[in-house]
C-alpha cells in the first residue's frame, strides 16, 4: 500500500461547477481521463509497478478498477493525482495535467487509510477541508452540517476529537471530506473499507448521487459485487497491465449460474418438461434439475429475469432465485486463476 503525505492529499479538495448537474453529456466525445502509455516503477526501476496502461474514461462515467493485491491499482490512482511521478507516459485530466493546481481543485480523494489530524473535532476538521476547496465561507456551516448528516455521524459526536472516533466512524468522515469539496473527478480507493452494511449503503447512495450529477468517479475495490452494482464499466488490472476492460452496464462480461428454488408439490405436468421448456424460451440452459431447485447457466441479469417469468407461467412456484457468483467474481477467478495475491 502506498502511503500518501497528509499535506498532499489535502490539496486534492476541490471546486464544483454547478452547471454540470444540468447538461446533456455526451459519452462518446468528452474525456474526463486519459492514461497513455503509462510505466511506473519503484526500488530504482527494478519493480514494475505498471507496464504500459493505456485508459480512457468518459465524463460522468463510473469506473471501476478491479486486480489481485499489487496490481499496481493504488500506484495507478496515485499517479493520476500527481502524487506519484510515473517514469514515462502521460495522463490528461480534463485534457491538462493532473499536477495543475485548477485540476487539483476539481479532484477530490478517498485513500484507502486515510491520516487525521486527531487533535481536531469532525467539524473542525471538515471546515478546514472546506477551506482547502476555495468555497464560500458563508456556507461553511451549512455544508459542514449537511456533510456530517448525510454520512450519519451522530450529531452528539461533531465536537468530540477525532482521537475518540473508531475507524468506521472516521471511514465515514473520510467520505465526508470527499463530498464537501464537490468534485467534478473523484477517486475513491477502496470506500467501504472498514464499514458496516449500513455504512456501505450510504457509500452507494454518495456514489449514485455523484452519477447523477455527473460527477467522474474511480472506484478501487475488492468488493466486486459493489463495483458491479455501481460502475458503467471496470477495468482488470493485472502486473501492471490491463488485462480488460468490460463494460458491465451492457451485461456482456459472461455468463454467470443462477440457482433456483421452487415448490413442485402442486405441479401440472412433469418437473422436467416444464424447467426444460422454460429454460429453452429464455434461452438459458439447465445445469441440473431436482424436485425442489434447479441451477441455470444465464447470461445477463435480464435472461435470468425471462426465466423466472416462464418458470412462474407454467406453474412453477418460484420462491428464491440467488446468483452464485456476480459476474465480476467469475472473470477475477478466471483471470487470477483463484489467486488472490502477487
Amino acid at each position: 500500500m502506498i502511503k500518501f503525505a497528509p499535506e498532499l492529499i489535502v490539496v486534492a479538495s476541490f471546486k464544483y461547477v454547478p452547471h454540470i448537474r444540468t447538461r446533456q453529456l455526451n459519452m462518446e466525445t468528452e474525456t474526463a481521463v486519459e492514461v497513455k502509455e503509462l510505466r511506473k516503477t519503484y526500488k530504482g526501476g527494478n519493480v514494475l509497478a505498471l507496464d504500459g496502461i493505456d485508459l480512457r474514461i468518459a465524463r460522468g462515467e463510473i469506473f471501476g478498477l478491479i486486480g489481485p493485491n499489487g496490481a499496481g491499482k493504488t500506484t495507478l490512482i496515485g499517479c493520476l493525482l500527481a502524487l506519484l511521478q510515473p517514469d514515462s507516459g502521460s495522463i490528461k485530466i480534463f485534457g491538462k495535467s493532473p499536477d495543475l493546481m485548477s485540476v487539483r481543485k476539481i479532484t477530490g480523494y478517498l485513500p484507502e487509510r486515510a491520516e487525521f489530524e486527531h487533535w481536531m473535532t469532525a467539524r473542525q476538521f471538515l471546515r478546514y477541508h472546506h477551506g482547502l476547496a476555495g468555497r464560500d465561507k458563508g456556507s461553511a456551516e451549512h455544508d459542514i452540517t449537511e456533510a456530517l448528516e448525510f454520512v450519519d455521524i451522530a450529531p452528539s459526536a461533531w465536537n468530540r476529537r477525532l482521537k475518540t472516533y473508531s475507524r468506521g466512524m472516521l471511514q465515514r468522515l473520510n467520505l465526508a471530506q470527499l463530498l464537501i469539496g464537490k468534485p467534478q473527478l473523484a477517486l475513491l480507493d477502496e470506500p467501504t473499507l472498514g464499514l458496516d452494511p449500513t455504512g456501505v449503503a450510504m457509500v452507494r447512495n454518495a456514489i449514485k448521487n455523484m452519477r447523477d450529477q455527473g460527477v467522474t468517479a474511480i472506484i478501487n475495490s475488492h468488493q466486486l459485487d459493489e463495483i458491479e452494482r455501481l460502475c458503467d464499466r471496470v477495468a482488470f488490472i493485472r502486473q501492471g497491465k490491463i488485462a480488460s476492460i468490460e463494460n458491465i452496464k451492457s451485461g456482456s462480461i459472461c455468463d454467470y449460474m443462477l440457482f433456483v428454488r421452487w415448490s413442485a408439490n402442486q405441479l401440472n405436468g412433469t418437473l422436467d418438461s416444464v424447467v426444460k421448456t422454460a429454460a429453452l424460451e429464455s434461452s438459458t440452459l439447465v445445469r441440473e434439475c431436482h424436485h425442489e431447485w434447479g441451477r441455470f447457466l444465464v447470461s445477463d441479469g435480464g435472461a435470468a429475469a425471462s426465466l423466472i417469468r416462464e418458470l412462474v407461467a407454467r406453474g412453477l412456484p418460484v420462491e428464491e432465485a440467488v446468483p452464485e457468483r456476480v459476474r465480476l467474481e467469475q472473470l477475477f477467478a478466471d483471470k487470477t486463476g483463484g489467486e488472490t495475491n502477487e
